[in-house]
Order: structure tokens, then C-alpha cells, then sequence
């Protein structure tokens, strides 16, 4: 892999990702909303081209890029449950692989969701595992893995979809948990947490970023989970958080504030074996970078 687009590039997952290919010396066409507010985030970086076009055009993709090796399509917009502005992706995706077959690109990366499988309680996830989506944010997602699955045999080219699980990291969305307990305990208030006995499983960005870049190097194609494997329940993680920005903190687990159905518990076997990839970022540490680092949460 020598040259790659990438959409949704100067967002969390899709910026990491850019910061990865470049890291491994791969010329990146990043694509980014015009007049996008994020934009700044790209200035001064090596070894890419900026793109200002909306999704919305990108079948004109073509008048700036001629040839590509990987089209990486991490751009993808609306509430969790606005089902017309979730499926407005599905077209801009399906218009993004015929771009990337056009270009010469040989595999189309997308990054799906775990939100795909639905209200799990105890079990494992695998690649395997009936999927069963109650959000428009997880139906669609999983509506454009089926749509492409057909497109992609009919033009010749290999998808890759990436079912990813929480992945946390410096410059994380304001609306995570991690993010939210970052300016509880900045601001010195107590967070409303509930019990948080469901298990979780939580990815370091450059890790998630590594594992993608791997997939475009090795050519891997089809259905894959991407996780840290580490499933434990909430509260030891929100104590590893607390232990790490402030130790003093005050922390009070509800039970009353919810019920806790939703539970992630991914199997990421495939990944690993396939890859012959691994975290390299345990959970403490990763909080430890974003403590030290310089982005705004």
C-alpha cells in the first residue's frame, strides 16, 4: 500500500488513522467536508492532500485523485436514531466504493459498529454472532454492509468492514464516558454513574488506527471485529480512571439510575490471528496519555 483516501479524516477514529498511514510513509488523500470547523487539525502534516468536498459529492471524487491502492470510509453523520439522515450514508457509501472501483483501488475499508448486533447480555461477540440492531445508527450501518457485500462481487472489489467496539483516546468526542469523567473530575464534581456491572471492553485509539492500517497492508478482506479483548465490568475501569486523574475524587454507583442491558463482550480472535496484531496500550496507560496530552476533551 502506497497511496490511500480516507474519508471523516479530522474526526477521532478517522484522524488516528491518517496520523497511522502517514506514520508508515502512505500519501493520504484525506476528504473533509467543505469549510469543515476540524479542519485546522490537518495543517502542517506531511504527506497528504486535502480534499474539501461534502459526501453528498463524492462521485466527483475523481477530478482530483487518478490512482489508489486502499479507500479508507470513515465519514459517516446523524443522531443515533434519525433514521432519514442515517440512511442518507448508505447512498454516499455505496457512491464511495463505485469512486473507489473507478480509481483503481482494489479494497474498500469501512468502519461499521458494533451497534450492529443489538442488546447483547452474556455472551461473547464473534463475527458469528446474529446480528439484531434496535437504532437506526446500527440498522443502517449494518443495511450498508449487506448492500455493499452484493456491489462489491458485482464491480471486483474486496471489502473490508471493520465492526468497531469503544475506542477512547486523546481528542475523544465530548459525549463518551471517558470524555464525561475527564471534566467531572476536573471540575471537581461527583459524575451520575450506575452500577456499572456490565462488561466492557475499551480500545486505545493508535491501537484501533494500527489494526486498520494492517488490514489495507495485508489486503485483508471481509467481516472483522475490532476491540481491545480486555472485557471487564464498567466500575473497574471508571476506578482505573478515577485512580488516574484523581485519586480524591468522590464516586457513587447507582443502580437505580438504569437498567444495564447493554454489554460489550467482544471476541477478537480473528483479528488477532489474522493480523498477528495485538494491543500495545493497556488501559491505564492510555488514560495516562490523554491526562498528559494537549488535546481539549
Amino acid at each position: 500500500m502506497e497511496t490511500a483516501v480516507v474519508t471523516g479524516g479530522t474526526g477521532f477514529l478517522g484522524f488516528g488513522l491518517l496520523s497511522e498511514l502517514v506514520r508508515k510513509g502512505i500519501f493520504v488523500y484525506v476528504v473533509v467536508r467543505e469549510n469543515s470547523k476540524r479542519l485546522k487539525r490537518l495543517h502542517g502534516i506531511e504527506g497528504i492532500q486535502i480534499i474539501e468536498m461534502d459526501m453528498k459529492n463524492i462521485s466527483n471524487l475523481g477530478s482530483y485523485v487518478k490512482n489508489i491502492d486502499v479507500f479508507y470510509h470513515l465519514a459517516w453523520e446523524g443522531e443515533r436514531n434519525d433514521f432519514s439522515g442515517q440512511m442518507k450514508n448508505i447512498g454516499q457509501t455505496v457512491e464511495a466504493m463505485q469512486v473507489a472501483s473507478q480509481l483503481g483501488a482494489k479494497q474498500f475499508i469501512v468502519t461499521g459498529s458494533q451497534a450492529e448486533y443489538g442488546i447483547i447480555c452474556n455472551e461473547k461477540i464473534n463475527e458469528n454472532t446474529p446480528t439484531n440492531p434496535n437504532t437506526a445508527y446500527g440498522a443502517c450501518k449494518l443495511a450498508c454492509y449487506q448492500i455493499l457485500s452484493c456491489l462489491a462481487k458485482q464491480i471486483g472489489i474486496s471489502l473490508t468492514w471493520v465492526r468497531v467496539f469503544s475506542v477512547y483516546g486523546e481528542g475523544d468526542n465530548p459525549n463518551t464516558l471517558i470524555s464525561y469523567l475527564f471534566k467531572c473530575f476536573s471540575d471537581g464534581k461527583t459524575p451520575e454513574l450506575t452500577s456499572g456491572e456490565q462488561f466492557w471492553d475499551f480500545l486505545y485509539l493508535n491501537d484501533a488506527a494500527n489494526a486498520l492500517y494492517l488490514l489495507g497492508e495485508q489486503k485483508k478482506e471481509g467481516l472483522y471485529n475490532l476491540a481491545s479483548g480486555d472485557n471487564r465490568p464498567l466500575k473497574e475501569f471508571i476506578l482505573e480512571v478515577r485512580e488516574v486523574i484523581s485519586p480524591d475524587s468522590n464516586l457513587i454507583f447507582n443502580a437505580n439510575l438504569g437498567k444495564e442491558v447493554v454489554q460489550l463482550r467482544a471476541d477478537v480472535g480473528k483479528v488477532q490471528r489474522e493480523l498477528n496484531w495485538k494491543p500495545q496500550t493497556c488501559f491505564n496507560e492510555g488514560i495516562s496519555n490523554i491526562k498528559t496530552s494537549s488535546f481539549i476533551l
